[in-house]
């Protein structure tokens, strides 16, 4: 096996859209690392905050695509590091868009060492950051292995809930046979309650700018109702998922769906849709005084049903610890937050600080 090679690929070039596209065709990576995205993010984040795009060759052959985003942080107002951030740009406000499933963009097959990869990165680090990993992707599967100048840290590991469509489709009483019977209870009395239902799916890039507009007016009404920002409260992010909706709803990679009793609108959804795999990225629902009503179990069990039939393969409601999608999901897979850091005093203090807190938190003085 060939000596791991990395250099860095003008991200603006279109030799980096040819490099991306040819290897996303071999990797079949999520919907977050398809060209399609990855462009339109990269168009959307100002100069400055771009992240330089890094290839990875062995043998001269191209193994993996990945950005590095760099901010040196002060922790505590006294504690500086030098950080990389894996595929995003460590600004936490253009971060906010949410990447999951995160991993290096890889050609099946090639296998790459976590310490031959942390080894090559470019510059003086102190820390690398590796938010929502894919468990079954690199460098998600890799993080037990053992590195030379450093330690790996999980910091959180999340579920991702999804619904195997193959299923539903198989199962004689559809999906909400495939659920526990409390959930299904739940779903069935809110739809008696609603009566008929409708069901409206985006067709043109009009009809979806309008659902989309219903759905963040729902989103937002909602959590200025908990005096809490929403997901859409800043005008980049906004912006970006208005872009984002007009240039990819054509390709097919956009679902906006709209449920709607006799009466009104109870709720919208926002999807991806991407190699038969549609992922539930947000949504805005009604408020009802019933809480019998269950607007966003009735517009999920609709949408999973709907898309069932249109012989996709998973309904993934992405990482959270929401108890609905525990109690909508099929199955899980999991997302894992981790962090690598070199051996460092000021890190050694810090983990010793705050293992100090933990223990007085634990165990408070009468």
């Amino acid at each position: 096996m060939g000596e791991l090679c990395l250099a860095e690929v003008d991200s603006r070039s279109p030799r980096a859209g040819e490099l991306w596209r040819a290897l996303e065709r071999r990797a079949r990576p999520p919907y977050f690392l398809s060209f399609a995205f990855v462009e339109s993010w990269l168009g959307a984040l100002p100069e400055r905050l771009r992240p330089p795009l890094f290839a990875l060759s062995r043998d001269g052959e191209l193994a993996a695509l990945f950005f590095l985003g760099a901010r040196r942080v002060v922790r505590h107002r006294v504690l500086p590091s030098r950080a990389r951030y894996l595929n995003i740009t460590g600004d936490e406000r253009f971060d906010e868009l949410t990447l999951e499933h995160n991993a290096l963009l890889s050609e099946p097959g090639t296998p790459i060492g976590l310490s031959e990869w942390l080894e090559l990165l470019p510059g003086t680090w102190d820390e690398l950051f590796l938010p929502a990993l894919a468990s079954d992707g690199f460098p998600g599967r890799a993080l037990g292995e053992p590195i030379a100048d450093g330690r790996v840290l999980i910091e959180r590991q999340v579920d991702s809930p999804y619904v195997d469509l193959a299923r539903v489709r198989a199962e004689e009483g559809g999906y909400l046979s495939l659920l526990g019977a409390n959930t299904r209870a739940q779903i069935r009395r809110a739809e008696r309650g609603y009566g008929e239902l409708a069901l409206e799916v985006a067709g043109s890039t009009g009809q979806a700018a309008d659902i989309f507009a219903e759905l963040v007016e729902l989103h937002e009404r909602h959590w200025r109702g908990r005096e809490q920002p929403g997901a859409f409260s800043d005008p980049w992010i906004l912006q970006f998922h208005r872009q984002l909706i007009e240039q990819r709803l054509p390709h097919g990679e956009i679902q906006l769906i709209r449920v709607r009793s006799k009466l009104a609108t109870i709720g919208c959804l926002y999807n991806f849709v991407w190699q038969g795999r549609v992922l539930f990225y947000q949504s805005g629902f009604a408020s009802f005084e019933d809480p019998r009503l269950k607007p966003g179990y009735v517009c999920h069990a609709l949408a999973v049903e709907h898309n069932a039939l249109l012989g996709h393969s998973l309904y993934d409601f992405l990482g959270g610890d929401a108890r609905y999608k525990q109690n909508l999901g099929t199955g899980k897979t999991s997302l894992l937050w981790a962090r690598v850091q070199r051996p460092l005093v000021r890190f050694t203090l810090e983990r010793r600080l705050r293992d100090i807190r933990s223990a007085l938190r634990s165990h408070p003085s009468g």
